[in-house]
């Protein structure tokens, strides 16, 4: 693209924020309060990346002319970090008869699959919206139902910890069997583990108080690394797993860039700012009366490489060359 291009680009955006600013929003959605749309927002816990995601959100929001507390009424609950929870916080948006939900991470949006079925879901910060429920393809799903996946590059991470650890034979791993997210990307990484000649070495936890006893016990199954994908249970107690393997001297490598710095060594994720602003112009469309029958579910993954030279110095660890440059331009 040209910086013409990109220029005018800018510019139409720029009016188009402008003039919905300017107007209220005449969409179908009007059970807030004056007539403003409604929308319920359900996630799994606060942490770093949701905070990042739902910046975004709402940033896509305002460029279709929805802003919080001015012309959208926004309900925010969260699952305090345990999945039976979500049941019970859909039943209250449902009670309050919300216009929209908006669900961030897998589990919220498989209980939305089955809980809120007669009413319009968005979704985003979830790895793969077929393995949570909501339809059998991108094209083909629930008709209630749109929004934004996001895989991981699990390939990338193999390829990392390769040179991170060279002479690599096992990698340790802890998620929630109950996460849809969490089996479908493990699924995937025992495959690419297995190309590589790695074996990978799984520990599950039910729920947040297991993980420090699931880490300690992914750490003494002979591994030379452990790795945690984006396992909301897992990522709830990231501390545990940090602690765990500093007692053990072994590398943690994930796939969640907001974390890195409490602990991990390095990180080959995504971006979760971009996903979340995608969702929001989903939801605006949707708030608008468009049918998200008719609106596929897309795919927004920005790959972000993410180096804690602190905890690598810790355990020996030098960052190859060409590791550093592509940090560098991330």
């Amino acid at each position: 693209m040209s910086i013409v291009t990109r220029r005018n680009m800018l510019i139409q955006c720029a009016g188009a924020v402008a003039l919905a600013g300017c107007k209220r929003f005449s969409g179908k959605a009007n059970s807030g309060r004056g007539g403003n749309p409604r929308m319920g927002l359900l996630f799994f816990a606060p942490e770093e990346g949701a905070d990042h995601c739902m910046s975004g959100i709402f940033d896509g929001l305002k460029e279709q002319g929805l802003e919080k507390g001015r012309n959208l009424d926004v309900i925010s609950s969260h699952a305090q970090g345990e999945i039976s929870n979500i049941p019970m916080l859909l039943q209250n948006f449902l009670s309050q008869n919300v216009d929209l939900i908006f669900t961030m991470t897998t589990p919220c949006l498989t209980a939305a699959c089955s809980g809120a079925r007669n009413k319009h879901v968005v979704f985003t910060y979830c790895y793969d919206p077929v393995a949570a429920g909501a339809g059998s393809s991108f094209t083909s799903h629930l008709p209630n139902i749109t929004g934004v996946g996001s895989f991981p590059p699990v390939g990338d991470t193999v390829d990392l910890i390769k040179k991170l650890v060279p002479g690599v034979k096992a990698v340790g791993t802890v998620y929630n069997t109950s996460e849809a997210n969490s089996v479908k990307v493990i699924s995937v990484a025992r495959e690419e583990f297995k190309k590589k000649g790695i074996a990978l070495e799984e520990v599950t936890a039910t729920n947040t108080s297991e993980v420090f006893q699931s880490a300690q016990v992914a750490c003494s199954r002979k591994v030379q690394a452990i790795w945690v994908t984006g396992d909301n249970t897992a990522l709830q107690s990231f501390d545990a797993i940090v602690k765990a393997t500093r007692n053990a001297k072994l590398p943690l490598i994930i796939n969640d860039p907001e974390f890195t710095a409490r602990g991990a060594v390095a990180c080959v994720g995504l971006g979760w700012y971009e996903p979340g602003k995608a969702g929001g112009v989903l939801a605006a469309r949707v708030l608008r009366g468009e049918d998200p029958q008719n609106i596929p579910f897309q795919e927004v993954a920005l790959q972000k490489l993410v180096l804690n030279q602190e905890a690598a110095k810790t355990l020996g660890i030098v960052f190859p060359e060409d590791v550093v440059k592509a940090a560098a331009q991330g």
